[in-house]
């Protein structure tokens, strides 16, 4: 069995020299590399190698005493914090470097946040031990008083045994500990033993190696193999390179060549990768990490079978920039190959802003700037530079309120009610339902809380997302006839948009820990700025003719004053900055006027409800919502006629009556171009193309008898697209059944704007004595494929069995699948590039019809 351990540190701490030396004794390297000399082992980037800073995780595979070991170095510049945050999903162990000179440094204390957060077992190593300044009992004073009080020498035995009873019973009985007893207590976090040493000097690392490899064979369980499939994609490398690389840690299982992964995949190659070479094999087993080539639709913090996706980053980039090419590059043509940067850093949410026509994407800082910037040119042939666009506010309830949202055009009908509190900061999104399934049923209950989830929703003062709001569903109504899931996402949309107008919402913005070290003339200086930067501090401490202060300051204020600080201080001081969450914005007042962000003219996110009058859609503004709903609200319930039940009270037309699809095509029409002078709402979407009529029928699908010779015909595997669409990937972390919900809405939209007879194919292959089976979706079909049979399986036999009779086009990724299709005789299209071609259609109908 393998074991994965991380070397994580703020930075200069010395983490790549102390890689370097366990690799060296472990036998992987002859000599021991040094950063500034540019030959460490798993530095093999150039910029890396320039700036002597690590870039990216990587691993390194070695044994030690028995015992088969992969290190893991991961960044330690603050810039590339989610790149080491990623890597700890990985980990089975982690060794937090403390730099002897420099102490517990504001990033250490996060390091150590994130290592709680992951519950990953840790030993501690204070490096430089050999500088004469370095005091030992005052570092180990700072690790307990500032990380935790069972930050313990390897050598203490009785400190280690006043971490557990039975550890104090033992110790108390024999006067020592056993090796299994010590083993425990750290594996249970109980303890977190210290090692001193020196890593450039090789001190103290056969020790740390002696303590990493028994903790190995205690973590070792040869009985994962066995079980079913279990896996962590942790990181993606696809810029530039011409195989793209999903690197899992494997928790459970075994995976082989040519495997089909559960997301439907399969598998060219395993690789086994250390530091720039790698090892190609036929088999990976539980507790190894490797990388497979052939997935194109993976993603970084996916679960793969038995493991659930990983929780949400804690280190996100809280600044915004635009892309400037400074070479004759057209943005609209490089922005489908800069999308290769989210696979590889999701954080980074590279967007295309079709108003302005610019790429614009997040990032951490300065350093990160450069690294990307230089990795453009380098990859791509394209030089560029980043512009800051400023940092990212978010927005968070004011006040708390029952948010009504209704959805009834002709043949469609949903009202949500939804109570909405603020919560504490960082406490991000919560759900929670207080409604008797007599009064809504548990699946439009659950779907409610789909629609809450699966996308970012904008607040009213800015336009910013909002978080650290509580949404619990209190009421709700279905219609037993005309209610389609849709139906739900317009109504709960459109609910929580009601409640943010009627309440109102807060500006937030992120703010950074800090901590700067000056000569000590100069603190006054660094006090005065930090007032006026709005921030907060401690007060000052004196060590060696140095101050240091630590603090609180919102980012917008502080972002830059690294520049201020080396000018003023010719260079000698020092300033750390880490993110520290959101709170409420400094100047708020300003950041709402100069946003000019007008809620009713947001036409993506309405505030007003759609009710059915006199046989025509009606929209009704937001502060008449709750005069008209069809369900009381809590605090207005006296006002309701008991005698009479409030749905037939208030429906203006009869539950019978039927319009033909014509006829509901124009009513739509009517009412999204008669929004009381406003915009219509964009492309005519109601969320699941509601203009078209929905046939309900089970069926077993084939392609009709009586059709127009060379009828257009559009496979969609469905998964698959799922997968390599990001905001669809975002919703299926949530709920599955939503994400594919959502893809259907998509492709009936898409349908609405072209002459294709569309087809979405999902597997059901492992779903036990399951038949194929398909229905119409609105004015599309979809499919799920017997038991053992892949939607490519089915998809590929589609093909062969019609591609000469029609023109067949399929939306895949599979790379096997591609090659049967073209030889089919089928046209295809990449996943990529067809959420492009919708993007597109998207584009053009907004134009055609001058919606904004």
């Amino acid at each position: 069995m393998n074991t994965t351990w991380g070397i994580m540190a703020h930075v200069d701490a010395g983490k790549t020299t102390l890689s370097e030396a366990i690799l060296y004794n472990g036998g992987k390297i002859s000599s021991i590399g040094r950063v500034d000399h540019g030959d460490a082992f798993l530095d093999t980037d150039t910029q890396e190698k320039n700036r002597g800073i690590t870039i990216f995780s990587k691993p390194a595979v070695f044994e030690y005493a028995g015992s088969e070991m992969t290190l893991l170095d991961t960044p330690g510049h603050v810039d590339f914090a989610a790149e080491t945050e990623r890597a700890l999903w990985a980990l089975d162990g982690a060794i937090l470097l403390i730099s002897g000179t420099d102490g517990v440094q504001a990033h250490t204390k996060t390091l150590f946040g994130l290592l709680s957060k992951f519950n990953i077992p840790t030993i501690i190593f204070i490096n430089k031990m050999d500088m004469p300044e370095v005091n030992q009992e005052e570092l180990l004073r700072e690790l307990k008083s500032e990380l935790s009080d069972n930050c313990v020498l390897s050598t203490d035995v009785e400190s280690i045994a006043l971490a557990d009873e039975m550890a104090m019973v033992e110790f108390l009985e024999v006067g020592n500990l056993s090796e299994e007893t010590f083993e425990r207590l750290v594996l249970a976090r109980k303890v977190f033993p210290v090692l001193v040493g020196s890593a450039l000097k090789n001190s103290g690392v056969e020790e740390l190696l002696q303590m990493m490899s028994g903790l190995g064979k205690a973590m070792s369980d040869e009985s994962l193999i066995e079980e079913s499939l279990g896996g962590r994609v942790y990181k993606i490398e696809s810029l530039g390179r011409d195989s793209r690389l999903t690197f899992i840690k494997l928790t459970s299982g075994k995976l082989k060549v040519k495997d089909i992964l559960p997301t439907g995949e399969k598998i060219d190659q395993i690789r086994i990768y250390s530091g720039s070479k790698f090892t190609q094999v036929d088999e990976a087993y539980a507790s190894q990490v490797v990388a497979l080539v052939g997935p194109k639709e993976t993603f970084a913090g996916q679960g793969i079978g038995d493991e659930e996706a990983r929780p949400e980053l804690s280190l996100n980039p809280v600044l915004q920039y635009q892309i400037s090419f400074l070479d004759d590059t057209v943005p609209r043509i490089a922005y489908p190959k800069l999308m290769a940067l989210n696979e590889e850093d999701p954080s980074l949410k590279v967007t295309w802003d079709g108003a302005l026509e610019q790429i614009k994407l997040n990032l951490m800082g300065q350093v990160q700037t450069e690294i990307l910037a230089k990795r453009i040119e380098d990859e791509l042939g394209t030089k560029v530079e980043f512009e800051e666009c400023g940092v990212l506010y978010k927005e968070t309830l004011a006040d708390s309120v029952e948010g009504v949202g209704h959805f009834e055009p002709l043949r469609h009908y949903a009202e949500a009610h939804i109570l909405m509190e603020p919560l504490e900061r960082g406490s991000g999104i919560v759900v929670a339902t207080d409604v008797s399934t007599d009064d809504l049923a548990l699946n439009w209950q659950r779907l409610i809380t789909t629609h809450i989830l699966e996308k970012e929703h904008s607040g009213v003062a800015v336009g910013a997302p909002v978080t650290d709001v509580k949404f619990t569903i209190v009421g709700g109504k279905a219609h037993i006839k005309h209610t389609e899931g849709g139906d739900f996402r317009e109504a709960t949309y459109r609910a929580i948009r009601q409640g943010f107008m009627e309440a109102g919402t807060k500006v937030l913005e992120p703010y950074f820990k800090f901590e700067i070290s000056v000569p000590s003339a100069q603190i006054g200086r660094v006090m005065t700025d930090i007032q006026a930067a709005s921030g907060t501090f401690e007060a000052p401490t004196e060590v060696g003719g140095l101050s240091r202060i630590t603090g609180r300051a919102p980012a917008s204020t502080m972002r830059n004053y690294q520049a201020v600080l080396a000018t003023f201080s010719k260079g000698e001081g020092q300033i750390s900055l880490i993110y520290d969450g959101y709170d409420d914005c400094h100047n708020e007042d300003e950041v709402i006027e100069s946003s000019n962000y007008n809620p009713d003219n947001d036409v993506e996110n309405p505030t007003s409800s759609v009710f059915c009058s006199h046989g025509s859609a009606e929209i009704v503004p937001w502060n008449e919502v709750k005069d008209r709903c069809h369900v009381p609200c809590r605090e207005i319930t006296n006002a309701i006629d008991e005698a009479e039940p409030v749905n037939a009270k208030r429906m203006n037309h009869d539950v019978d009556e039927w319009l033909d699809p014509d006829e509901i095509d124009k009513i739509l029409y009517s009412a999204t171009h008669s929004n009381h002078g406003k915009n219509p709402k964009k492309g005519w979407h109601y969320g699941d193309g509601n203009h078209v009529r929905r046939v309900d029928s089970d069926y077993i699908y084939k392609a009709p008898k009586t059709v127009t010779p060379r009828d257009k015909y559009l496979l969609v595997d469905g998964y698959n697209l799922i997968y390599a669409w990001p905001e669809l990937r975002e919703v299926l972390e949530v709920n599955l059944d939503g994400a594919r919900g959502k893809l259907l809405d998509i492709l009936s939209n898409y349908k609405a704007m072209t002459d294709y007879n569309v087809i979405a194919v999902f597997d059901a292959y492992k779903v036990k004595d399951h038949e194929v089976t398909a229905s119409d979706y609105l004015n599309i079909h979809q499919v799920f494929t017997a038991e053992a049979q892949t939607a490519d399986a089915y998809i590929e036999r589609f093909t062969h069995e019609h591609g000469k009779k029609y023109d067949i086009t399929v939306v895949t990724s599979d790379a096997l699948e591609q090659l049967i299709i073209r030889g089919a005789g089928a046209k295809l299209l990449s996943s990529r590039e067809f959420i492009q071609e919708v993007e597109l259609k998207a584009r053009e109908l907004r134009e055609a019809f001058d919606i904004k």
